[in-house]
């Protein structure tokens, strides 16, 4: 996709790439950034408490499948993750808290859903 960058000082309108030549239009280069879904959110959140996935549980590969959803599809299936927090947490030996749980999800969701905002599509 070209993005329409000849005035001067043009700003894609989807990755944020400024042109510095007037008069070109230029294909959009810059690459769109690995966006952190909702399971890289809760997964960054949960490291901050020193959880992090030993391989016992396998949430590297379902924060994997959350990010694939993207924040709709997780929101609607919020308790199919938190089944999952819980069942890592009893694998753990840790206590367990599904409202603490839901809480941490909607956060990451909240906040995949403004790093997603920051990069629009490319416009038809």
């Amino acid at each position: 996709m070209n993005c329409d960058l000849s005035a001067p000082d043009a700003t894609c309108p989807r990755c944020g790439f400024v042109s510095k030549v007037r008069g070109a239009i230029r294909q959009c280069r810059k690459p769109k950034p690995n966006l952190c879904g909702p399971g890289c959110q809760l997964k960054k959140s949960l490291a901050w408490f020193g959880l992090r996935d030993e391989g016992c549980c396998g949430c590297d590969s379902f924060a994997a499948k959350m990010d694939a959803w993207g924040p709709d599809e997780t929101i609607r299936r919020i308790e199919e993750v938190v089944e999952h927090l819980r069942e890592a947490a009893s694998k753990r030996g840790i206590p367990f808290l599904a409202t603490a749980a839901r809480i941490m999800i909607g956060r990451a969701i909240e906040a995949a859903r403004i790093e997603i905002a920051k990069y629009p599509p490319f416009p038809d």
